[in-house]
């Protein structure tokens, strides 16, 4: 018995409205972006310039962690700012008029 096939003739020739992909890690933009770009390459350019081994693991290290404290930095910041936007936001509807 022949396997149908998943074709949907339907859906051919039409522009549906296409599905957004979530990707929590882009939310913090460009700058986001950049800052994990930055952690990315660290190694490479450190391993470049650094051509005794402990030190250069030691500058690894430290770029790794001032890169992962930058970005959480960062999202917390996103995180504050948000909520003050509500707190007000709910202050201004649930104020006395």
């Amino acid at each position: 018995m022949p396997q149908g096939s998943h074709y949907h003739p339907h859906s051919r020739g039409t522009s549906a409205e296409r599905q957004a992909f979530h990707k929590p890690h882009t939310s913090l933009g460009a700058t986001g972006h950049w800052i994990r770009e930055a952690g990315i390459l660290a190694p490479l350019v450190i391993s470049e310039f650094v051509k005794d081994g402990e030190q250069k693991w030691r500058y690894i290290r430290m770029a790794s962690i001032a890169t992962a404290l930058v970005s959480e930095g960062l999202w917390a910041a996103k995180i504050h700012k948000e909520r003050q936007a509500m707190r007000e936001h709910n202050l201004m509807w649930h104020s006395p008029r």
